[in-house]
């Protein structure tokens, strides 16, 4: 929830190599207002010292006074004073810096590999085109299969993908990565066809702490994310952002059936729970080949559950998106209902005092 001209961030710790993608979802907005925020992606705005996990498992911070340059930075952003000892403190010490460093070094931020954009995504006239694609969809329903379904929503992504440009498939170099050079004040504006979430992605050069702020002119509810390749294990090449984190479970169930037949524990598993009489019963009537079908079927399963899990996500978007605006809309016809009869009964007071003030004036009718 944001309020008016309010600022929410949020920080992700990322090292120098990773992937990272930055997700903003609008779901409803103030009635009076537009579902559109403006988007500032920053980093590193604190040093990667600054939370580091040590050898036990334990988040650190500086708790020394910081040298001209800055704890573990050369670019001169970072507080002279002494760090607090406390985590929470230490971050915002040094974005508090962010700012005015920004303001004296815009324009060489991204030859140091660092990061500074903005953008603005508006999400006013998303799902118009989505709704009569639905529609067709409905009318071809019964001639189409599941796999067909995931086909389409592949190509799909695949087109999407080919309108951004600069998808990623986590094979890129970072030596090579050229970041957006945003001036000052300055905001692309970006219109969602489709109600779903909007994602950018890009290699990170400097390691250290990246933020994602979301302000909007008036009250919305978003949903925002930060998700590194290393802890989800990469990008997805279809679509060219950092896998979420249901499209991790999938994989890794996926893996999990996979090594099933291989697996040294499961068979010590199943050796000391499977007794001698059973195994005498199910001899020769299970064969490979039927375990084979059997895990091809769960491999086939799993795939369907998660085109569902991604359906009813999407679903889930669209009804929020839909319900945001289906409030505001009948919030806007009663108000201009109620103007409409108010202006009614002006017009209809005013008529009958001009009629009586006339009939006071004239004794007989015709005169």
């Amino acid at each position: 929830m944001i309020h008016a001209n309010e600022k929410q961030c949020i920080l992700k710790r990322f090292n120098r190599g990773d992937f990272a993608t930055f997700e903003i979802f609008i779901a409803e907005a103030d009635e009076n207002g537009r579902p559109s925020a403006s988007v500032e992606i920053h980093g590193p705005v604190i040093p990667p010292e600054v939370g580091e996990v040590n050898n036990g498992g334990e988040r650190t911070w500086p708790n020394n006074v910081a040298t001209d340059a800055g704890v573990g930075d050369s670019t001169g952003r970072f507080a002279k004073p002494p760090f607090a000892n406390t985590l929470g403190a230490s971050m915002q010490k040094v974005i508090l810096n962010w700012d005015g460093f920004v303001r004296d070094n815009a324009r060489r931020l991204h030859e140091v590999g660092m990061i500074n954009y903005n953008y603005v995504v508006d999400y006013t006239h998303s799902g118009e085109s989505e709704d009569a694609i639905a529609a067709r969809e409905e009318f071809y329903r019964q001639r189409a299969t599941a796999i067909g379904q995931l086909e389409e929503e592949r190509q799909r992504t695949l087109e999407r993908r080919k309108l951004e440009g600069g998808a990623y498939s986590g094979n890129e170099s970072v030596e090579d990565e050229q970041y957006e050079l945003t001036k000052a004040y300055t905001y692309q504006t970006f219109l969602p066809e489709y109600i779903e979430p909007h994602e950018w992605t890009k290699p990170i050069k400097m390691p250290g702490w990246y933020r994602m702020c979301v302000t909007s002119h008036n009250y919305i509810l978003a949903e925002m994310d930060i998700r590194s390749s290393e802890d989800l294990g990469g990008v997805n090449r279809e679509t060219g952002h950092v896998y979420t984190y249901d499209e991790r479970a999938t994989l890794d169930e996926e893996e999990l059936i996979k090594g099933l037949e291989n697996s040294k524990a499961a068979e010590e598993v199943e050796k000391s729970l499977v007794k001698e009489e059973l195994e005498k019963l199910l001899e020769n009537q299970v064969n490979d080949f039927d375990l084979k079908a059997s895990k091809s079927m769960l491999l086939g399963l799993n795939e369907l559950v998660a085109l569902m899990q991604k359906r009813q996500t999407n679903v889930h978007h669209r009804i929020k998106g839909h319900e945001g605006d289906a409030r505001r809309n009948y919030k806007k016809i009663v108000r201009s209902g109620i103007l409409e009869t108010l202006l009614y009964l002006f017009i209809t007071l005013f008529q009958i005092y001009t009629l009586r003030k006339w009939l006071l004036r004239t004794t007989v009718l015709g005169r």
